[in-house]
C-alpha cells in the first residue's frame, strides 16, 4: 500500500520548538523559586501551562494528518489519501482555557472562577468567528 504524503526529515519542527521553549521555562522558574530569587506558586501554574502549551503543540502542528481514504490505482494498487487538517480551533479552545485557568488562579484584575465565567464566553464566541472565516 502507497500513502500519498511525505514523510519530512530536516527542517525545523514546530511542535519540537514550543516544547523545548516551555520545559526551558518552567525549569527556569523552578530554579527561581527553589533559589528564592521570587515566590512562584507553581500549584498554580501547572495546570494552564500544560494546556497552553498543549494548545501550542496542536497549533505549531499543523502539517499532521488527521484521516485518509484507500484508492484503488488503475494497475490494481492500493494507494491511501490523507487529508490535511485545517485550522486548528481546538487548539485555540486549549490555549483560551488555559489562559482563563491562569487569570482565575492568579486572581489578575481582581477575577477568580465565580466571577471569570464570561471569559469563556467571549472565548466560544471568537472562536465561532474564526471557524466562520475560514
Amino acid at each position: 500500500m502507497d500513502i500519498n504524503y511525505q514523510d519530512s526529515k530536516g527542517g525545523m519542527r514546530p511542535g519540537a520548538i514550543v516544547g523545548g521553549a516551555f520545559l526551558l521555562v518552567l525549569g527556569g522558574t523552578m530554579l527561581l523559586d527553589r533559589t528564592g530569587v521570587t515566590d512562584i506558586s507553581l500549584r498554580h501554574l501547572i495546570g494552564p501551562a500544560c494546556l497552553i502549551v498543549l494548545g501550542s503543540l496542536m497549533l505549531a502542528d499543523n502539517g499532521g494528518f488527521s484521516c485518509g481514504r484507500r484508492q484503488q490505482l488503475p494497475d490494481g494498487a492500493t494507494r491511501m489519501n490523507g487529508r490535511r487538517r485545517r485550522a486548528n480551533t481546538g487548539g485555540l479552545w486549549l490555549i483560551g482555557v488555559g489562559c482563563w485557568m491562569l487569570v482565575s488562579q492568579l486572581h489578575i484584575g481582581g477575577l477568580d472562577y465565580g466571577t471569570s465565567w464570561p471569559l469563556l464566553i467571549i472565548l466560544s464566541g471568537g472562536i465561532m468567528l474564526v471557524r466562520g472565516m475560514r
